[in-house]
């Protein structure tokens, strides 16, 4: 093909260039926001491509007709789609009928020079057509159901030019007035002012997301400083956990009370996550330190809990677990609110043991009771903790953790001391959720191993010093 090289096509050419830069900046705009992509840049890319397609075949000559008919109908389309996606979300249900409308239309303009019909029949449908839908477009801009903003005016004032540009090249069509397309000039104006409205969106959405982030970051800080540092042991008695949140801030907590030489232990899932559950985890905290005098006692720990937490969620709920260990009597007692089963290391019969005793969810039943299981405690027994998001973690082919390799694990690192064995469990769920994955969902473990003497070094013994351990 040659280029016809009048003075109006040399400005289209060049129009057209500047206008496929546009669209690649667009574009690229569009991919390297990997997370949350802002779909207006899409159709702006799509309809200025479109658009530069069209005025690069009319420069070169009148034998590019059939494109340049099937571009010029799908030129509405992603301009529809933009206008959907920034100023006129209302009309998202009707405007999959206009473009429609736009696809049936180019259907038969292709029919049209396939059947070798007569070659002004497209043409005068399409400013026929047009004649319609440019009302329908003027209608989305002017009629949303809400206060015109910045980007709305914007917006407006860019669709407008151009529409007042096409209306005149199609009553040209027609023959209702003198010839002169410039139509491409308009489109430029209408491309600087949706542009505008683009990016707008983009670094609003950056943002907010940067707002986002900073609150997020600073409710991890606050949630922090809540609670205090874990502790490693208490008389005989030694302890280590891992917390692995899905998000930045999340609803796993647990925390311990120690009560005449024995100690409590809470671990606890709040539904959801996010700030939300970090909230709600907060309140547990503030409901399980108020159950000191009566921590040797799991069901009554459980039970004021509830009472406490229901009304209080606003509509969460709560999975927990207590167990208290008691040294002195080589004994454990544990109950369950809707939470996975705790599981018991016996040094004895180097079996690994499941004590479940569970009563309902806590923060749903103002009067739900709760029962505890005891059973005898020794020297080298080891006790483990956990949130279910331990057990349901997908493997690559997703398949769950489950509680059987859970078991075989803590059977095979029977010897590892507590915080070690944390360690490596929380690599082995890594390495069987696939290395560099986010964790599906939060995992919380902890670990209590009973030793023959204590370390009077690092015994802790006054209740004040000991409570919540986070990471």
């Amino acid at each position: 093909m040659e280029l016809h090289f009048s003075a109006m096509n040399a400005i289209r050419f060049v129009a057209a260039v500047l206008v496929t830069a546009a669209a690649g900046l667009a574009l690229q705009i569009y991919i390297s926001r990997t997370r949350h992509r802002e779909l207006s840049l899409l159709y702006l890319a799509l309809g200025a491509s479109t658009y530069a397609a069209r005025l690069l075949l009319q420069a070169m000559g009148p034998s590019n007709t059939t494109p340049i008919l099937l571009l010029t109908l799908i030129l509405p389309i992603p301009l529809i789609l933009f206008m959907v996606e920034t100023v006129a979300p209302e009309w998202r249900e009707a405007a999959p009928w206009v473009i429609a409308a736009n696809l049936v239309l180019a259907i038969f303009a292709l029919l049209t020079r396939i059947l070798h019909w007569s070659p002004g029949l497209a043409w005068a449908a399409i400013d026929r057509f047009s004649l319609i839908e440019l009302p329908l477009i003027i209608g989305m801009l002017f009629f949303p159901r809400r206060l015109p903003d910045r980007d709305l005016r914007i917006t407006r004032a860019g669709i407008m030019v151009f529409l007042l540009f096409a209306i005149y090249t199609n009553l040209q069509g027609l023959g209702w007035v003198p010839t002169l397309n410039l139509e491409f000039i308009g489109f430029v104006i209408a491309l600087s002012c949706l542009a505008n409205v683009a990016l707008r969106r983009v670094l609003g959405n950056e943002e907010r997301l940067y707002s986002l982030h900073r609150e997020l970051e600073i409710a991890r800080g606050i949630q922090a400083q809540l609670l205090p540092q874990p502790i490693s042991r208490i008389g005989t008695l030694q302890i280590a956990s891992r917390y692995v949140p899905a998000t930045s801030v999340a609803g796993d907590f647990y925390d311990f009370l120690v009560k005449d030489g024995g100690l409590g232990v809470l671990i606890a899932d709040v539904s959801g996550h996010g700030i939300p559950a970090a909230l709600s985890a907060s309140m547990v905290k503030v409901a399980v330190r108020a159950q000191l005098e009566r921590a040797a006692d799991p069901s009554e720990v459980l039970r004021e809990m509830n009472s406490i937490l229901c009304g209080n969620l606003q509509g969460q709920f709560v999975s927990a677990g207590y167990l208290f260990l008691d040294p002195a009597r080589a004994s454990l007692a544990y109950a369950g609110a809707g939470h996975p089963p705790m599981l018991v290391w016996r040094a004895s019969t180097r079996q690994v043991e499941s004590l479940d005793e569970n009563g309902l969810l806590l923060g749903i039943f103002p009067s739900s009771t709760y029962t505890a299981k005891t059973a005898p405690w020794a020297p080298g027994d080891r006790c483990l903790l956990y949130t279910d998001g331990l057990l349901e973690a997908p493997g690559s082919s997703g398949e769950e953790f489950g509680p059987e390799r859970l078991k075989l694990f803590i059977a095979e690192h029977k010897a590892l001391p507590a915080q070690a064995l944390c360690d490596a469990l929380v690599e082995r769920l890594s390495e069987w959720q696939g290395n560099g994955r986010e964790p599906h969902d939060d995992v919380t473990v902890v670990v209590v191993d009973f030793h023959q003497e204590a370390s009077n070094a690092n015994s802790i013994t006054n209740p004040s010093e000991c409570g919540a351990a986070a990471i």
